[in-house]
């Protein structure tokens, strides 16, 4: 199956009522601009896609060629050993992606329903709830992969590096923020939420 990009404009007009994008830990645009091509990049490499999804965990994508590739594209992400095994596990998880949507960030596409499921978040809340409850970074990184197959492999790149990046330097490198809506797991939380299906309850 061939990979397709798909960015949408996420330019809000006056009369656009679309919530903007935030990101907090990948924010410069120069940076997802080369995020993006690195990934579509994955195209034309089939055999850097496939050693990628080989890995079982970020110490694993360390050694692949694909990752060399980014941090060649991305050269100060890597100077810092929590920023390098963070990048790792976005190469990772990244490599399953196979469509790129922008329209909405990575914790509400699990709460979007899917095409067969019209009421039902993708993600149910009882398995993002265990994401939420990774300890480690290989735990985060098997189960944000898990996220992408559940959302049919079509996810925001650039909103899971962002998460992946806010997420190791919190849970990692203890820089939390004084302000509870911008940590990680209530950002998450909160974006889910906002996008969970509301159903009537049925009269009887």
């Amino acid at each position: 199956m061939s990979e397709t990009i798909e960015t949408v404009d996420l330019t809000v007009g006056k009369n656009d009522k679309r919530p903007r994008q935030r990101y907090y830990a990948f924010w410069n645009e120069e940076d997802h601009q080369k995020l993006r091509s690195w990934w579509a990049s994955l195209r034309n490499n089939p055999g850097w896609r496939a050693e990628l999804r080989r890995a079982e965990s970020p110490g694993d994508v360390l050694l692949s060629q694909g990752f060399r590739y980014l941090c060649f594209e991305l050269t100060g992400w890597w100077t810092q050993e929590l920023r390098l095994l963070g990048l790792a596990a976005v190469a990772g998880i990244l490599s399953h992606v196979e469509t790129n949507n922008e329209f909405k960030s990575f914790a509400a596409q699990c709460a979007t329903p899917g095409e067969k499921n019209k009421d039902k978040p993708q993600m149910s809340e009882l398995r993002f709830s265990q994401l939420q409850k990774s300890r480690t970074l290989d735990e985060l990184y098997i189960r944000m992969i898990r996220a992408v197959r559940l959302l049919g492999k079509k996810a925001n790149i650039v909103s899971i590096a962002d998460s992946i990046f806010h997420w190791t330097s919190e849970m990692m490198d203890g820089e939390v923020d004084n302000d509870p809506r911008k940590r990680i797991l209530v950002r998450w939380g909160m974006e889910y939420f906002q996008a969970v299906p509301i159903t009537k309850p049925s009269n009887k």
